[in-house]
């Protein structure tokens, strides 16, 4: 009998020891598993972390030391990239200011070799003329491009102040239809345009208008000849809305934030001639004034929908 009660005393004693060292256990490995949560959110706020088990044989000390490590690789590589955009930037800046003078004066000996050109009226040649137009056609896509670059170094460098000066938001929509209106005739496109009689948003006139225009720019560049481009302009509490449809070729699904990547192009658009530059310009100048671009692809129709989203205080 006695032995019987001593076999049940040691059962009862090792099912309590070994039911507290798993109750023990699993508080710890709970305690690890946050402490490992924390590090990881730690990582991912940016902030740096320390081995606080370093020299431990556990395998919460092994997964905190790899933790780590990731960060160091991580910052390591976020440091070279950063670097190298910084490098990109500057060669960009370089290579674009360094490029305005030869084109002055390329711009220069055009205008007196077509002056020198037109003073013989009698004398025609087609070859000539064709030879002509081409350099032109050249010098003004080469200006375009340099000026592009100068405006992306100077945006992406902070170089730029933004000066909401205007609040009258349909004359900066009209001036910048007006600069887009002889493209627009050349190719036939009709517009289509809704708006109210009055928007008021506080914005720099000439940044917004830029932003606007490349907008419109890339509608007018992508769209059938004959075509339409639907424009909109509303506003609610928070924002004002300019809205630009198109008819034209529409980009492929998942490129909806791809195109406003600098010098993105969309699969759809390789036969026609562009830069990838406006509409990450417009993302970049519409963002300083704290808004926001969205783009869609237009369903049922085809061609593409751009959002300028600008807040109105």
């Amino acid at each position: 009998m006695n032995i019987i009660i001593i076999a049940v005393a040691v059962t009862a004693g090792a099912i309590l020891g070994g039911t507290a060292i798993y109750v023990y256990q699993e508080k710890s490995r709970q305690k690890e598993l946050k402490l490992l949560a924390e590090c990881m959110e730690k990582i991912l706020r940016e902030e740096k972390i320390h081995e606080a088990k370093a020299g431990e044989e556990t395998l919460y000390a092994r997964l905190e030391s790899r933790l780590v490590r990731i960060q160091e690789m991580l910052n390591g590589r976020t440091e070279v990239a950063e670097k190298s955009k910084d490098e990109i930037q500057k060669l960009i800046s370089e290579i674009a200011h360094q490029m305005r003078t030869p084109l002055a004066n390329i711009r220069t000996y055009q205008e007196l070799l077509e002056e020198e050109w037109s003073k013989n009226g009698a004398k025609t040649d087609e070859n000539v003329d064709n030879y002509l137009s081409a350099m032109r056609s050249g010098e003004q896509q080469l200006e375009f491009l340099t000026e592009g670059f100068v405006k992306m170094s100077r945006l992406e460098q902070n170089m730029i102040q933004i000066r909401k000066e205007e609040t009258d938001l349909l004359k900066t929509v009209r001036n910048s239809l007006g600069r887009i209106q002889k493209r627009a005739e050349e190719k036939q496109i009709a517009f289509q345009i809704e708006i109210p009689q009055e928007v008021k948003c506080p914005h720099d006139a000439n940044w917004i208008g830029e932003a606007i225009g490349n907008v419109l720019d890339n509608a007018v560049k992508y769209s059938r000849p004959g075509g339409i481009i639907e424009m909109r302009i509303q506003k609610n509490e928070m924002h004002a809305k300019i809205t630009v449809k198109d008819n034209g070729l529409g980009i492929e699904k998942g490129e909806e934030h791809k195109i406003f990547q600098r010098f993105y192009r969309g699969k759809n658009v390789t036969t026609q001639k562009g830069y990838g530059i406006g509409l990450y310009l417009a993302r970049k100048i519409v963002s300083l004034h704290g808004g926001f671009v969205i783009a869609k692809n237009r369903y049922p129709e085809k061609g593409l929908m751009i959002e300028i989203n600008l807040p109105v205080c």
